[in-house]
């Protein structure tokens, strides 16, 4: 649950570990693979369900509408590292669980995971943990898009010095469209956060596009937008790049970054990440074809919250 290029709290992207490094080894690992090696993978596939396609809620904040079918687990990992104002820097393991429960309901647990700042003191912390369940409304077909929508509450897990420790509602409706050779995915979400009072309320909206340029390689383009909820979730807005690689169609890296419109604010974020799907009872072929689309993320639980700024 990833959202590579927005986190959850002041927190700066995690430490300056090469994320480029990171994803160029994730995206070519799958080349280096001996004859026995692929033999392997080709019957644990098989076993996996060949059919089965992981449908990423990462690397982009808008997410897809469509789900995977039930009794699929997803999960999906990742790293960003975000350079924010002055001389702030955030790194983060942003994580995203899922699972299909019945057709049209799907669990999701997820957060920015273990989190390490650099100001304004240095601090080690594991981000809040989000609970919410997403609702699939309609499914592609002819011109209507996918729709669905999700509820989830945001729970702070640790306390530190100089972050607001708040639980929080996140609200999102997913719309996603196929046309022709360009995938699109547009979410409008409305967070309502510190539930504890006062309320501070920040809507959002991002629109991100995907092209499978070639067989199993996606690009990815994206532009988002949040309001201002300060002190806890201050205005931020972006343009995201990223590029997809599906290894096996149950198993999916990513890499890309993202530069911050308010510089002020947050400067550029990157980030690499893998999704992988597991069958965990039913039939993977039993529900319709999801659309093509290799990614998304998250916030929202397909999006992470935005950054938040320091307790007064």
């Amino acid at each position: 649950m990833a959202n590579p290029s927005v986190g959850a709290r002041p927190t700066v992207p995690q430490r300056s570990r090469c994320a480029a490094v990171v994803a160029v080894a994730l995206l070519t690992s799958s080349a280096r693979l001996s004859a026995d090696e692929a033999a392997t993978l080709d019957g644990t596939a098989t076993q996996l369900n060949l059919e089965l396609q992981a449908l990423p809620c990462r690397p982009t904040i808008a997410c897809t509408a469509d789900l995977v079918p039930p009794g699929v687990f997803e999960l999906e990992v990742g790293y960003v590292f975000r350079k924010l104002a002055g001389p702030l820097k955030q790194d983060s393991l942003p994580w995203l669980a899922k699972l299909t429960l019945v057709q049209g309901l799907q669990l999701q647990i997820g957060g920015n995971g273990p989190t390490f700042s650099n100001a304004p003191d240095v601090a080690a912390y594991l981000d809040d943990i989000v609970f919410g369940l997403k609702f699939q409304l309609a499914q592609q077909s002819g011109l209507r898009p996918s729709m669905s929508w999700s509820v989830a509450l945001s729970v702070p897990v640790s306390a530190v010095r100089g972050f607001e420790s708040t639980y929080d509602l996140l609200t999102t409706v997913y719309v996603t469209k196929d046309f022709a050779w360009l995938h699109a995915d547009f979410n409008v979400g409305l967070d309502l956060w510190d539930l504890e009072g006062p309320v501070q309320t920040q809507g959002w909206l991002a629109l991100a596009l995907s092209v499978e340029v070639v067989p199993r390689l996606t690009v990815m383009a994206e532009s988002y937008w949040y309001s201002d909820a300060s002190p806890i979730a201050p205005e931020d807005a972006g343009f995201l790049a990223a590029l997809s690689v599906a290894a096996r169609p149950w198993l999916v890296f990513d890499v890309g970054g993202d530069v911050g419109y308010i510089q002020a604010r947050r400067s550029f974020s990157l980030f690499a990440g893998m999704t992988f799907a597991i069958p965990f009872w039913g039939s993977a072929q039993a529900a319709p074809a999801p659309s093509a689309n290799l990614g998304n993320e998250a916030r929202a639980l397909a999006r992470l919250q935005p950054l938040r700024q320091e307790s007064p």
